[in-house]
């Protein structure tokens, strides 16, 4: 074996590339990992992995048999010592490799620019599938029948292929200059091994897709959003194909909540550069490390709410969200502001919420209906106070009862117990228009999460009063709100005595907007 096909990555095992095995600097960079090492120590790494190689041999075939020469031996001599003494062993490995890598396959596969995935470890190493695959090639000569250049070739493939993906997991981990380079170089020659296996087909398509996707994101590093958004629309649709072709067969069944994880992260990036392509005036580094920040904000910790704050699908949300602020602050749409005057222009989910209760005494008693409305702090999630007591991120219009006398609520005149105060008048006074020069904070929760807060603030009221029914609540939108800093954060008067607590324990020093 010469150096150009051998010479290895000690970090990693990866056979290095030509160019790099056949150029005369002294150190020499793996296109697989990354890492950069000295020439003598990649030298080093693969004598050492030869070493290992032959004592395998060594201790897998007859003594006395010379691999250097088994081409030359009868081939049923050749077949019975394949048969008998390396197939077992092959055999129980590759068992081991397979269930690897098919758990694997079973996770997300890519990440966000400038965010880590950690939560999956693989159970082997790069450098000792690369080993292995290396034991294999090192036994081709004594495998005659095609069942055994079968067992052979899945071997190579396999453990090639989940060699690569090992290496990708490993860049995930870290946020590494370049890793999209290396993650999309991986993902290529993956695909390109396994093709020809039967069966995996789906799988070299996944591959493909998430390369494209890699593509895409570095072009968003690069800020180049048009092949980037060209790049990532691709490999969504190749996902997409690979989701149904995986949930029709039991085989590769593991693989679909992966690539719905993989379809919403693309979703995401979709959003990504269309941000940056729709806002042409807009430094698009800025506009990822903004993305950056919205993704390093720290959500409050609540086992309630993990199923929801824990997925990043979320994101793909929030950055919509962003993406309207983009394009209102360059004049190409508009935003639903409510009248006032403020520097600053706050989100609050606008709710409508319908309830009856029921009022007057015997004869008198009747149930009355009610509409209300509410606003809830867009921001909520980052607070763990509001996750606890959701009252406290909403204008709690049951919190000050409505003036009335005792006997008009025997009688049955009560017409509501809740008091909106200003709150519907100034939802009222929204209307489309454009932020101007007025910083727009970002909204950092979901609609869905709106509702589940809400609904949270609802058991808490009933349970209070067994008088009150309520009907399901609708999340309506995202309005905006001007608000002023000067002096601490300061809301318009028509809140009333109903500003939200979480307003108190905002911190104008880690607010984000645009």
């Amino acid at each position: 074996m010469t150096d150009i096909v051998a010479l290895r990555c000690k970090y990693c095992g990866a056979p290095f590339e030509k160019e790099a095995v056949e150029s005369t600097v002294p150190y020499i960079t793996c296109s697989s990992c990354g890492t950069t090492q000295q020439r003598m120590d990649a030298k080093a790494y693969l004598e050492e992995m030869m070493v290992q190689v032959k004592s395998w041999i060594s201790s897998a075939i007859p003594s006395g048999f010379n691999m250097s020469a088994a081409e030359n031996v009868d081939p049923i001599a050749r077949n019975s010592i394949f048969v008998r003494d390396i197939r077992p062993k092959v055999s129980m490995e590759l068992m081991d490799y397979r269930f690897g890598n098919t758990s694997l396959l079973g996770n997300c596969l890519i990440t966000l620019p400038f965010s880590r995935s950690s939560g999956y470890v693989p159970t082997h190493t790069p450098a000792k599938a690369f080993e292995f695959n290396a034991r294999i090639k090192s036994v081709e000569p004594l495998a005659v029948d095609e069942a055994g250049k079968a067992l052979l070739t899945e071997a190579d493939s396999l453990t090639k292929s989940y060699a690569l993906m090992i290496n990708n997991m490993n860049l995930l981990a870290e946020d590494k200059e370049g890793r999209y380079v290396l993650m999309s170089k991986n993902f290529r020659e993956a695909a390109s091994v396994v093709r020809d296996s039967k069966g995996s087909e789906a799988v070299a398509l996944r591959y493909t897709a998430l390369a494209d996707i890699c593509d895409g994101c570095q072009y968003l590093l690069e800020g180049k959003p048009g092949d980037a958004g060209s790049r990532l629309r691709s490999g969504k649709k190749a996902l997409e194909e690979v989701r149904l072709k995986a949930a029709a067969d039991p085989q590769l069944g593991i693989m679909v909540n992966a690539v719905d994880q993989e379809i919403s992260v693309s979703d995401i990036l979709i959003s990504v550069a269309g941000m940056m392509e729709t806002t042409p005036g807009t430094d698009g580094l800025k506009i990822l490390n903004m993305i950056k920040k919205v993704m390093d904000t720290p959500l409050a910790q609540n086992q309630g709410w993990g199923h929801l704050l824990n997925n990043r699908i979320r994101y793909g949300e929030i950055f919509g969200q962003v993406s309207a602020i983009l394009s209102a602050k360059a004049g190409k749409s508009q935003l639903p502001i409510s009248a006032g005057a403020g520097d600053y222009l706050m989100p609050f989910w606008e709710v409508d919420l319908r309830y009856s209760f029921t009022t007057g005494a015997l004869w008198s008693k009747k149930s009355v209906e009610v509409k209300e409305d509410l606003l809830v702090c867009a921001d909520f999630v980052t607070d763990p106070t509001c996750l606890n007591n959701p009252a406290s991120a909403i204008t709690d219009i049951f919190k000050i009862k409505p003036e009335s006398s005792i006997l008009a609520g025997i009688k049955g005149n009560e017409t509501s117990i809740s008091q909106g105060q200003g709150i519907g008048r100034m939802q009222d006074s929204v209307s489309e228009g454009s932020p101007g020069a007025r910083k727009v904070l970002i909204p950092l929760s979901t609609k869905r999460e709106a509702e589940n807060l809400v609904a949270g603030y609802l058991r808490q009221r009933t349970a209070s009063d067994n008088k009150l029914r309520l009907s399901q609540p609708v999340i309506r939108r995202i309005i905006y709100i001007p608000v002023s800093l000067n002096g601490g954060l300061r809301l318009p008067s028509d809140f009333g005595t109903l500003i939200p607590e979480r307003i108190g324990r905002t911190d104008k020093n880690t607010m984000l907007y645009v």
